[in-house]
């Protein structure tokens, strides 16, 4: 999918193009563009405009594109009832551990095809609980940007991260 497709779809009938364009910075006929793949959402409004759609599809899209793809973009040829994205997630997670438990990080000398066998693995669990968080905070009305907001103040108290 596309920032713009997600976009669109994530505005819905909340916010008009007008309002986001206003919010945003930007003209109307811009917002439209850019929801019709024709421009792209410049870097610099791309905070702006996770924080005022406030969803997580929209800001996981936002981030694969601007990292040239190396974050989850929104699945968009699989079930995302919440039930199902749940069973997928709960299926990732038994898979990676399997792995996980199986793989030794003592020595260095790993056989480097189970390494990546492992990691793709874990990429698999990253997408799916993605996909279930966005998908729980969008059906739940939870913001996806205040549950960041305060998983990242967790890490801080934990001194995971220093300054900031």
């Amino acid at each position: 999918m596309s920032i713009g497709t997600i976009q669109a779809e994530e505005r819905g009938s909340r916010v008009t193009q007008k309002e986001l364009a206003n919010r945003l910075n930007l003209s109307r006929s811009m917002v439209a563009e850019i929801e019709r793949g024709n421009r792209r959402l410049p870097k610099d409004v791309a905070p702006k405009a996770v924080k005022t759609l406030d969803s997580g599809f929209y800001a996981m899209e936002i981030a694969a594109e601007f990292t040239g793809g190396s974050w989850v973009t929104k699945l968009n040829n699989v079930d995302l009832h919440r039930s199902a994205v749940k069973e997928k997630s709960l299926e990732e997670l038994d898979e990676a551990i399997v792995r996980l438990r199986g793989m030794s990080f003592v020595n260095k000398t790993i056989d480097k095809t189970e390494l990546k066998a492992l990691l793709l693995e874990l990429l698999d669990v990253i997408v799916a609980t993605s996909h279930l968080v966005a998908v729980v905070c969008k059906e739940y009305s939870i913001s996806w940007v205040g549950l960041w907001r305060e998983h990242r103040q967790k890490l801080k108290q934990r001194g995971y991260l220093k300054g900031e």
